[in-house]
């Protein structure tokens, strides 16, 4: 059967199309191919650098608690000035390493998804007054001047643990990249179905293209062997989830060399059934009176 040559034009188009289009097909798989394996390079990269910074967090302060607690085994003789000075050192270093475990395990909570919410009747002031006493050494050593404005009475219901933490890591972020004697400044309170938290710092601020960044998981801003802060790049990621997981939202604003400002929104919870009433609703590492 013969074919006339507009039909065999029009098959030949036809064929060329269907390769045309098959070519960018393929085209556009091995981009998006390209991109996945990217990302998990990416996450690759990442996942190595935390393990890295993780091991030197948990290992350094480990190393030197071990080592301190060695020599005051040892020692025959004992100066009060020596001792106390052992003492002070040993508990910043067993501060440090509990506060990079907690994140670590509420990290490790949250990723698995297997932690239920444990809606309690909380005091909002407990939670705060329970990290700032945690963090009290740190806050002598920059000489931070603390100031904290909110109501002597606010119960909420939320999960306590998971507002500890979030609180926890913005207070000690607000110390750390904080200039020496600056200021640190808290705000809380309520609305009928919200409360929120604030801190606020004078420290060395966050460029706008960089704050979004700062809340993904391992991400770090200051990086690299020569890095001048502490930390491994899984405190504002635990804030941002565990804080989403109670129902709320976190919020930065920032200048460079202005200081940050680092705001949680969160809507109060019904109490469940089991829920009993917590001031705290965690067991803290150090619940001591002593001053340094």
């Amino acid at each position: 059967m013969d074919i006339s040559d507009e039909k065999l034009i029009e098959e030949v188009k036809k064929r060329l199309d269907e390769k045309n289009r098959a070519i960018n097909d393929l085209r556009a798989t091995t981009l998006n191919l390209e991109d996945v394996n990217k990302k998990l390079q990416d996450s690759e990269s990442l996942k190595s650098n935390f393990l890295s910074n993780i091991r030197n967090e948990i290992n350094n302060p480990l190393t030197t608690l071990v080592a301190l607690s060695g020599e005051l085994s040892v020692m025959k003789s004992f100066e009060e000035e020596d001792i106390s000075s052992f003492i002070r050192m040993i508990y910043l270093e067993a501060l440090n390493l509990d506060f990079q475990i907690r994140n670590v395990l509420m990290a490790a909570d949250l990723e698995a998804g297997e932690s239920k919410l444990n809606i309690t009747k909380t005091d909002l002031n407990s939670i705060i007054d329970s990290c700032l006493k945690n963090l009290t050494p740190f806050m002598e050593i920059h000489k931070i001047n603390l100031i904290k404005e909110g109501p002597e009475d606010i119960w909420i219901n939320t999960d306590s643990d998971r507002l500890f933490i979030a609180i926890l890591n913005l207070l000690r972020n607000g110390i750390n990249f904080n200039r020496e004697g600056g200021r640190l400044e808290i705000s809380f309170g309520e609305s009928d179905e919200e409360f929120f938290f604030t801190v606020k710092d004078e420290g060395i601020g966050i460029e706008s293209k960089d704050q979004q960044i700062i809340f993904d998981r391992f991400k770090q801003l200051d990086a690299g062997t020569q890095k001048k802060y502490m930390g491994h790049g899984l405190g504002l990621s635990v804030t941002k989830a565990a804080v989403e997981s109670i129902d709320g939202l976190i919020s930065v604003e920032s200048q460079p060399g202005e200081g940050s400002s680092f705001t949680l929104m969160c809507k109060k919870q019904m109490e469940n059934e089991i829920g009993g009433i917590s001031t705290t609703g965690i067991e803290f590492f150090c619940d001591a009176d002593e001053e340094f």
